[in-house]
């Protein structure tokens, strides 16, 4: 009866490991839309399916890295915000923990990605326009250089629209509103 209960606990115990690995890889490949490789991607569904943060030595032994490639990829992480560095009373080892929320996840990277985005062509098109009014206003352009000014102008006063939305998807978002507005109570 002992070996059949055994027998039975094992098998149980290969098909947990076997769902874990399941998800752990899927995670994994998935992260590249994240940026990060899948290596990098191991050690967030290593901390996400592990039921407590851990050390970067218990990761290592987990997935089998090397000191550095790990630390690259801990640290990679925790810039994304993907992962948080914990403190333990007593503990001189750092501990990490995967961000559990997927929708603060959802909002920490892809957010800063937008907002970056908004930025940098904000920051060009609010330079190129005088540029171009100019090329425009000034009666010794050349009318082809002027025509092709006047539609370059056009084209990036209208992007402008796109930038606006993308900062209102940033503030619904770290506001909560938008995940308010897309799910119904129960989905929450």
């Amino acid at each position: 009866m002992k070996d059949e209960q055994k027998s039975i606990r094992d098998e149980k115990e290969m098909e947990l490991e076997k769902s874990n690995h399941l998800i752990k890889d899927c995670l994994a490949d998935t992260m590249d839309s994240y940026g990060v490789t899948p290596s990098v991607g191991q050690i967030y569904a290593t901390l996400y399916l592990n039921d407590g943060p851990m050390t970067l030595d218990e990761l290592r032994d987990e997935l089998g890295m090397s000191k550095g490639s790990m630390s690259l990829g801990v640290r990679k992480l925790i810039d994304e915000k993907i992962i948080h560095r914990m403190y333990r009373k007593g503990s001189r080892k750092n501990l990490f923990q995967a961000e559990m929320d997927f929708f603060q996840f959802f909002v920490s990277f892809f957010t800063r990605r937008w907002q970056r985005e908004v930025n940098v062509n904000m920051q060009g098109i609010r330079k190129a326009q005088p540029r171009y009014q100019a090329l425009i206003d000034d009666p010794d352009t050349p009318e082809d250089i002027r025509d092709e000014a006047q539609y370059k102008l056009n084209k990036i006063t209208d992007s402008i629209k796109y930038y606006t939305f993308l900062e209102i998807l940033v503030d619904k978002a770290h506001s909560g509103e938008l995940f308010d507005m897309l799910l119904d109570e129960e989905e929450k």
